[in-house]
């Protein structure tokens, strides 16, 4: 038995965890070791380099989103403009607005199950890693 730090992902508290090891699994120890190998550096220096990739995803967006707004209402105004522009070395395409149509496959699945199962298909999905941003209150450590 081992007690670990983890991150609750519905209240992000840091809890105590306690695993059970057995000798058919990694120690986590060994786990730690892999994770710090697979980094190829440090997970502090990770750490710093995603938030400040976060952080410049904000400061990009306050710019970008009135920017996008104002092209959206500038082509709005006047239909005689090109739908793509380049700015700065940056190609803008103007998209128009349009209707899409989809299906609600949960009620297609519930009310016609056979023909839901009919037309669907199943693809592969490769592995992937999902980032988020967790605020670890220092003290909670």
């Amino acid at each position: 038995m081992k007690v670990v730090k983890m991150i609750d992902e519905e209240t992000l508290e840091m809890k105590d965890i306690t695993v059970m090891e057995d000798e058919n699994t990694k120690s986590i120890d060994d786990f730690i070791s892999m994770f710090g190998q697979a980094l190829d550096g440090s997970s502090e220096e990770f750490a710093k380099k995603y938030r400040a990739y976060k952080q410049a995803e904000e400061e990009f967006n306050k710019m970008y989103e009135p920017f996008k707004a104002n092209i959206i209402k500038l082509h709005e105004m006047h239909a005689n403009l090109p739908k793509t522009v380049i700015v700065g070395g940056v190609k803008l395409t103007y998209v128009s607005p349009s209707v899409r149509t989809t299906i609600d496959s949960k009620k297609l699945k519930e009310e016609e199950p056979e023909i839901a199962k009919k037309f669907s298909k199943e693809t592969k999905v490769n592995a992937t890693i999902r980032l988020s941003g967790a605020s670890i209150d220092a003290n909670s450590k």
